[in-house]
């Protein structure tokens, strides 16, 4: 009697032949993936950038205002503001954080004083930092890196205007390109499209949002800080907008470095200070931020700062930046689909 070829066992089997084949061929494949991302990776960002501007797009359209005109006018106000933050903003900028980097140690020296704490670890940590800094650039500039830098300089520049260059096609063809989602996913099936639509709504908002925020908080605390007399008000105005991408924690970050500077320069910009810290950071969170997101993406607290926190350490800075509209997305498809979750479940328990 012939036994019969168990094909489960077959197929448990080729695929873990697979898997080690394609352990052994990890050079190849994430060399030939890394060449792939490079490519592709500025187009996504392009369509990205393309699909955060669609509401401005669309704004303009219903204004009767022609599609094409409309696309020039944003990348136009666009390359308006990034001009005028090269000329204007930029070179303040880094006169400050040149300032501060060049009198850490005097910062460091004068907390000391103040705060009868002893920093000479901290002083040694600066020197050094300062020494090898030095050392490393010099070592650069001589053993040829310097070229390798203005390569990937070239590079850099290139991907940029091959982004922008793409996404002004993609925001010309992002009607075109929603429509056909749209009646495909009709087609094929009205829950996901359903919550598709929800997912957009959520993400367009969470981003509209953000970058209302961020302006906002620009123009805040650079303005208020400025009021007071604060030397890095600039610096903290910047610090304060790109932080706030970091729920929580991006607030806090930016109040403890206006705290520091202000402690060793006089105890009146210390109490101005402290005053700005604890009144206007409840006002953006209770009465600009409400306002600006309304009642979308309303994620807990809890739920915020541990996806924040969690991203964080598995990947780093970017894991920061895309933890909560990845935890919008999530929820979404789980509201979505929490009926038919919550059934199977039941299933598998009443199984049990």
């Amino acid at each position: 009697m012939k036994k019969k070829v168990n094909y489960k066992y077959l197929n448990v089997l080729l695929l873990l032949g697979i898997i080690y084949l394609l352990f052994l061929m990890k050079g190849v494949w994430l060399g030939a993936a890394s060449k792939i991302i490079s490519i592709i990776l500025p187009f996504v960002i392009a369509f990205a950038i393309s699909y955060v501007l669609y509401p401005f797009l669309k704004y303009l359209i219903n204004k009767k205002i022609p599609k094409i005109l409309g696309v020039l006018i944003i990348f136009a106000v666009i390359l308006l503001a990034i001009g005028l933050i090269i000329y204007y903003v930029i070179p303040l900028f880094f006169n400050q954080l040149i300032n501060l980097l060049s009198n850490l140690e005097k910062v460091s020296t004068d907390i000391a004083t103040k705060f009868d704490v002893n920093t000479d670890a901290i002083n040694d940590a600066i020197s050094s930092f300062s020494d090898e800094l030095i050392k490393q650039i010099g070592n650069f500039i001589t053993n040829g890196s310097f070229v390798g830098l203005l390569n990937k300089s070239v590079n850099i520049v290139s991907n940029v205007v091959i982004g922008f260059i793409a996404s002004i096609y993609f925001l010309i063809d992002m009607p075109k390109i929603r429509s056909k989602i749209k009646k495909y996913l009709l087609k094929t099936n009205r829950k996901k499209y359903n919550l598709v639509l929800n997912i957009d709504h959520e993400i367009t908002s969470y981003l509209k949002g953000l970058g209302i925020i961020m302006i906002i908080q620009f123009f805040e605390y650079t303005f208020l800080f400025y009021i007071i007399g604060h030397p890095n008000f600039l610096l903290i105005g910047v610090l304060a907008s790109i932080t706030t991408i970091i729920p929580y924690f991006g607030g806090f970050i930016t109040n403890v470095f206006a705290l520091v500077i202000a402690s060793v320069i006089s105890s009146k910009l210390f109490m101005l200070t402290l005053i700005i810290t604890l009144v206007f950071p409840n006002v953006d969170g209770y009465l600009i931020s409400p306002k600006v997101y309304d009642k979308t993406n309303q994620l807990p607290p809890l739920l915020t700062i541990f996806v924040v926190f969690a991203g964080g350490v598995l990947f780093g800075f970017l894991g920061i930046v895309v933890a909560v509209p990845v935890t919008i997305i999530i929820v979404s498809i789980i509201k979505s689909y929490k009926g038919e979750i919550f059934g199977k479940i039941k299933r598998v328990k009443d199984k049990i």
